[in-house]
């Protein structure tokens, strides 16, 4: 009877242990297979600055830094150039600034412009918004606002916000119609003033017993 009572036990001791290894080998399984589908930053290239001060997502960046996919890359009042290497080479003029994402072995890349200058060197460049079209090598075509483009691996294209720059950026039509207004209140002002001197520097009028 107590022999019975031992194997019983012992039965339910390796059943136990033999369970508890599965299940523990089941979750190990799980938690590999999460960890193994977590997407993983994708380099886009190497930003090399040709002068003036480059922000690569708010952040000064230096010729060397690396420009992974969906960053912001800024110029100020110099130029840049991210090297992609096999997949192409983005330019970008002064006061420009442009979210690069590498996908599937092609280029994606939106502007933040009042106006934006496309010039293609190399390849083609498929302008999705604000009209569509495909540039190829030697076209330049500029657009309204900012714009919405993809290009195949090879590409090298060169973009630029274009417009009338003041010092320190750029001035728009509403900053130039403010200006212009300014400027004739001031001159209303100044002639209202002259007209003022001479009122009060005119000899009075002697006046009629």
């Amino acid at each position: 009877m107590k022999s019975s009572y031992v194997k019983a036990s012992l039965s339910l001791v390796l059943a136990v242990t033999v369970s508890s290894v599965f299940s523990l080998r089941s979750f190990a399984a799980v938690e590999a297979t999460a960890r193994s589908v977590q997407p993983i930053a994708q380099t886009c290239g190497t930003l090399a600055v040709k002068a003036g001060t480059v922000t690569v997502n708010g952040n000064i960046a230096q010729t060397g830094a690396t420009v992974m996919s969906g960053s912001v890359v800024s110029t100020g009042s110099g130029e840049a150039v991210i090297d992609m290497g096999p997949l192409g080479r983005i330019e970008l003029g002064d006061h420009t600034t442009a979210t690069v994402i590498c996908e599937g072995g092609s280029i994606r890349v939106r502007t933040n412009c009042d106006k934006t200058k496309v010039e293609v060197k190399t390849g083609q460049v498929a302008i999705e918004t604000p009209k569509t079209e495909t540039l190829s090598a030697g076209q330049t075509e500029t657009y309204d606002g900012g714009i919405n483009a993809t290009a195949p691996a090879g590409v090298d294209v060169e973009l630029e916000c274009v417009g009338k720059k003041a010092a320190g950026g750029y001035v728009t039509g509403g900053l130039l119609g403010l200006l212009a207004l300014i400027g004739v209140g001031a001159g209303v002002a100044i002639g209202v003033g002259l007209g003022e001197g001479d009122i009060a520097s005119a000899p009075s009028s002697p006046t009629v017993p």
